[in-house]
Formats: C-alpha cells, structure tokens, sequence
C-alpha cells in the first residue's frame, strides 16, 4: 500500500508536457520573426501585382501595417496568393488570410474574424441600356455570397459561374445578354474605363470584408492582437485614408 501511495503520487506531481503541436501561433510567429498572410494578386483595388511584381493594394497595405504593428517591420510579411476557392482550405496554414472575405454566418462557424476593414456591395453591371427582362444569365463567381443574393432578386434568370473577374469580364464582352455580378469595388474602376457598360439597378447588398483567422485556443493571442489592430487603424483614421488612396466608393 506504501508503494501504491508512492506511486500515485509521483503521477499526480509529473509536469504536464505540451505536445509541440499546442504551440501558440503567436509565439511561432516571434520565432519566424515574419507573418504568413494569404491575399489575392489579381483583384484591383485590395489585392494584385503589378507589371513589375510589386504587391498592390489596400489589403497589402494592411497586411505590411499589421507587420509593422506586431513586428515592428513593414517588409515582414510572406504573401500566399490564393483563389476565391482556396481561401477557407488555406487558412489552418497561415497565420490569416486577407484575401476579400466575406463575413457570414456559416464562416464564422469555421473561422475567426477581426473587425471588418471595409463595407462592400454586390452589384451586377450589363450593357449600357440591357433591360432586366433581357437579360440570359448572370456571372458570378463560384462559392461567391453574392449568388444567394442574385437568386433572390433575379430568381428567372440563372446563374453561371465563373472562375475570376477578368474570366467575368471576357464573357460579358462577348455576349450582350450577360451581366456581371461582384464587388462594386473591384467593379467600378473597369466602369469608369468603359462606358458602354452601367451598373444594372442599384447596390443589391453590403457586406464585410475581415481578415479572418484560425479558431482555437492556440491561435488566441494573434487573434487579439490583430483585434486590437485593426481597432487601432479605423480610430485614428488610417483605414479611412487607405480607402481614400486607393479610390474605394
């Protein structure tokens, strides 16, 4: 019995050991002294690069200010370009994406969000002068929270999905009867370039853009940080000024 009781107590004082695996996000993050963040490189105003290979944006700039905010350096920063498709399947791999996400119901059950950094709307954009009744199917992009949207203000009209904008654009180009639903901010600037096409009606919804993040108790410390971040931004304006700089309606 001496000898149970010894035992018993040698188990009951052994150091709990935390699997590598439980390692905290944020202490990782110190360790690589860089954050991974994914982003889109072809959607002009928040995410691209240019002829040069330059990275462009407003979302690449709140990714360097988050850099320098938690780091202490701008350049401090891996980009991962990622697909609309990829974003939710990539995210357990990175440290966040910022990569125009949507907030929803259903991603909050699979992720985390910050504050949102910006107020879209979905619109949908047609030949100058194309008629509601006329039109033969709508553009959209696959997965996209805009297709619920379209199904329920243009229930008669189908929808048919596309792959990226500039995929969007090609085939609205070349068939009359198509509109083109998406972002306005991503829109409007191919509007101002080509006035033979309008927006069709007004702004169908909004929604917000947020840089989303791991859930879990060891991703909990980035996620306040970039919280608080983000908070920090739209207080003393700098979000506000970004929009501006970059031509944001």
């Amino acid at each position: 019995m001496r000898w149970l009781a010894i035992t018993v107590l040698s188990v009951l004082i052994l150091p709990v050991i935390v699997p590598p695996t439980l390692a905290q996000t944020w202490q990782k993050v110190q360790e690589r002294r860089y954050l991974r963040i994914g982003v889109k490189d072809n959607t002009p105003p928040l995410g691209w690069r240019d002829p040069q290979g330059n990275w462009q944006g407003l979302e690449i700039d709140i990714a360097r200010e988050l850099a320098q905010e938690l780091l202490g350096d701008r350049t401090a920063v891996e980009f991962v370009p990622l697909r609309n498709q990829e974003r939710i399947a990539a995210l357990p791999k990175l440290d966040m994406v910022i990569a125009q996400m949507t907030v929803t119901a259903n991603r909050q059950r699979l992720m985390a969000f910050s504050l949102p950094y910006y107020t879209d709307s979905t619109v949908v954009i047609a030949r100058r002068g194309l008629a509601r009744r006329d039109l033969r199917g709508i553009l959209v992009l696959k997965g996209s929270t805009a297709i619920a949207v379209l199904q329920d203000r243009f229930p008669q009209v189908p929808t048919i999905g596309i792959d990226s904008y500039q995929q969007g654009i090609d085939a609205l180009i070349q068939n009359p009867n198509l509109g083109l639903a998406g972002d306005l901010t991503i829109l409007s600037p191919w509007l101002q370039a080509n006035s033979a096409y309008s927006q069709l009606g007004g702004r169908l919804s909004f929604h917000s853009l947020a840089i989303a993040l791991p859930k879990g108790l060891d991703s909990a410390e980035l996620r306040q940080k970039v919280r608080r971040v983000i908070s920090k931004l739209k207080d003393n304006g700098w979000l506000k000024q970004r929009h501006k700089a970059w031509g944001l309606p």
